[in-house]
Order: C-alpha cells, then structure tokens, then sequence
C-alpha cells in the first residue's frame, strides 16, 4: 500500500539545510481525512471520514490503516451500500445514483440513510479493484497505482478509476484496540508526578492523529537536536525529549526513546520504541494525558543518532517528528507566564548534538535563560528556558 512521503506532505525534509522541519501537511481546504480500516475475519476494508465510527470499528477489533485518501466536502456525491446477504457482509461505494438504486432494489440497504458518505472532486485518481473469488470485502478502493496493479496480478479485476480525491492519505500505523491505564494512583494534573489516589495515564499502543490545517503556521516553540542512547546493559530505559509549559498544571509535550525488555503487548521487544508524550495544561488526573506507543517510526538501536522534533503551535496542536517523519500531530495546550521549559533526561547512557531551540520562527538557542549547559555533550539531564 503506498501512502504520501514526506516530500510530497509538504512536511520538509530540511535536515541537509540544518533547520527544523516545518510541519505543513498540506491538506486541501475544504476536505476530509477518509479513515480506512481492516477487518481480519472478512477481509473488508472500510472507509468513512466519520471519526467516531472509525473509534467505534477500532474498539470492536477492525484494525486501523490510516487514512486512504483526501476528500472534498463538496462535488459529486459517493454514496455507501450495504449488503447483508453477503457473509460477513459487505459495503460497496458509488458515484452512480442509477447503480445504487438498482442494488438497493436487489437487496442491499441504503448505508448512511441514503446520504452521501464523502464527494468525488479533485484532480487525484481513486482507483477500484474486484475480487470475483471473495463474499465479503469484495471491493477495494485506493489512489496507489502500485496497490491497484498488485491486487490486479493476484487475481482482482481492475475496474479502473471509481472517482476523483482531493489528495492521498497519510499512514498513522494501526492502534487495534489496545488501550491500558499506567502509572496509576500516582500522576498529578497536568503530569505531576505525586502520590494521587485513582490517577492515571493512558497507554496507546497508537493513537490516532489530530487533523488540523497548519499551513502556513509557525510553530510558538520548537526543539530539535540529534541524539543516541546506549542501555548499557539495562534491560529497561529511556530518553525524554520534552517541551513544557511554565507552573502548575501547565502541560509538556515531547518525545521519548524506550527500550522495553519483556513481554509487553504494547511495545515492540527489544528494540528501541518511539513514543509520544501529550499532557495538555490543566490535565486532570483520569486519562487526559496520555502516551502514544507503536509510532510509525524507524527502528531504532543502541548508539545511532536519530534527529528528534518536538514543536507546539498556537492553534494547540503539538507535532513530534523523528529522522524528519511525522510521528505524531495533536491537539493539546501548553500554557507559560514567560518562558517554555525544555528538557532532555535520560537513565541510561546518552549523547547529544545540535540542540536546537526557534520560538516564532527565530533561532534563539543562545538566548535561554538560562540557557542549555551545552548544545553537545553526554550529561544525563539538559535543561533550558526560553
């Protein structure tokens, strides 16, 4: 399955150029993220841009394969059948009024009381392939030529362009439906950490991304830098690459590198997992923070540098990035009577380069105060506020 690269989301890779990536997903306005998901036992996939129904198909075991495509809220409409009969049931998606109307007199039921469930406009390709050999699942919808050929050379008919898209998708990774509370009766409002009777954070093994526009946005405060870590031996540490706000209560934002030795369900053994730290400002104490795990990012290993982005936009979005790729995107608040507090903790053995800090848009990495120790080095803990 083929999704946007990071040139084409418009998320800059400007590693070569030694500034921070500039978050731009460079979604059309007057669009729709369309959420596509998997069901194992029937081998369907579906596709909405409703986001309650994607939570809801997530909690009963379909599996999440980000988005499919971009599509604009006005134009031709696409309506959505379903078929009971079929095993396991099946959906089928249309821009033919004639055609819907014939299969509803054949059986099928109208799917959104009949309303369109997304619109055909735009100058992309949506491609449609069907499989003769399936009950269930029996049409597959795609803008990826490489994934259209593949299901055509596997047996599936091409049945060539279906309708138009505003612009691709973007893979989030699958979050299934793995959701558990951690650190119980011990977070705080707005991550403190404290004896708190009945507290707790959620555990993600992902969560889903925060859509927003963001073009032309420049972040309040960004904090970049290239950084390795090295267990030594331990079978359990980790790196904090974290943006906070300032007092109580305030919120932090940030990315965090976790070897995990074990069993855990949630975490990818023994390598080095990517998570995403979103504590909004005034978090309460029953799950509003939360850490996203199982991220989209490079394997990771013992001493290989990884450029880590960590960015907050007035707007309340966050966005984190590893190697330039967009881990995570969403929507939190970080409050601050003056000046943001960064950090980079880590337990274990950890160098750092080029620690970098731009608020507006400006380098003020020299300017902190008080500023960090030194923008390399191997200390265990760097602070600086700005």
């Amino acid at each position: 399955m083929a999704f946007k690269t990071l040139a084409a989301m418009g998320l800059a890779t400007t590693l070569l150029t030694g500034t921070m990536p500039v978050l731009n997903p460079g979604t059309p306005a007057n669009s729709s993220a369309v959420y596509r998901l998997y069901n194992t036992h029937t081998g369907e996939h579906f596709y909405t841009t409703d986001r309650s129904e994607c939570t809801h198909l997530i909690s009963v075991g379909w599996l999440y394969e980000g988005t499919g495509w971009q599509a604009y809220n006005t134009g031709d409409p696409v309506y959505r059948l379903y078929n009971p009969n079929a095993d396991g049931g099946d959906h089928y998606y249309t821009v033919n009024k004639d055609e819907a109307d014939n299969l509803v007199n054949l059986g099928w039921k109208w799917d959104n009381g009949g309303n369109p469930v997304f619109y055909s406009s735009g100058d992309l390709n949506l491609y449609v392939a069907y499989n003769p050999n399936a009950k269930s699942g029996t049409h597959n919808y795609t803008t990826s030529e490489t994934e259209q050929n593949h299901l055509a050379s596997v047996g599936w008919k091409n049945e060539g362009v279906a309708w138009k898209v505003a612009d691709l998708g973007i893979e989030e990774g699958n979050p299934g439906n793995r959701v558990v509370h951690v650190d119980k009766d011990v977070t705080g409002a707005g991550g403190a950490e404290q004896n708190n009777p009945g507290s707790y954070r959620n555990l993600y093994s992902n969560k889903m991304f925060d859509y927003t526009d963001l073009d032309n946005e420049t972040p309040v405060i960004a904090f970049s830098g290239d950084i390795a870590i090295n267990g030594q031996g331990k079978s359990d540490y980790e790196t904090q690459f974290v943006i906070a706000g300032n007092g109580a209560g305030s919120g932090q934002i940030g990315i965090e590198l976790h070897y995990q030795a074990g069993n855990d369900a949630m975490f990818k053994q023994g390598e080095i997992n990517v998570t995403v730290i979103n504590f909004p400002a005034n978090a309460g104490t029953n799950g509003e923070q939360f850490y996203s795990v199982n991220t989209v990012a490079p394997k990771i290993v013992d001493n290989q540098f990884v450029h880590l982005t960590v960015q907050y936009y007035a707007k309340g979005y966050m966005a984190a990035f590893v190697d330039d790729q967009l881990v995570g995107l969403y929507q939190t608040q970080l409050t601050t009577p003056n000046a943001y507090i960064l950090h980079n903790f880590c337990n274990a053995g950890v160098e750092f380069r080029n620690l970098k800090v731009e608020k507006n848009g400006v380098d003020v990495t020299n300017q902190g105060v008080p500023g960090f120790s030194a923008t390399s080095g191997t200390a265990s803990l760097v602070n600086g506020a700005y």
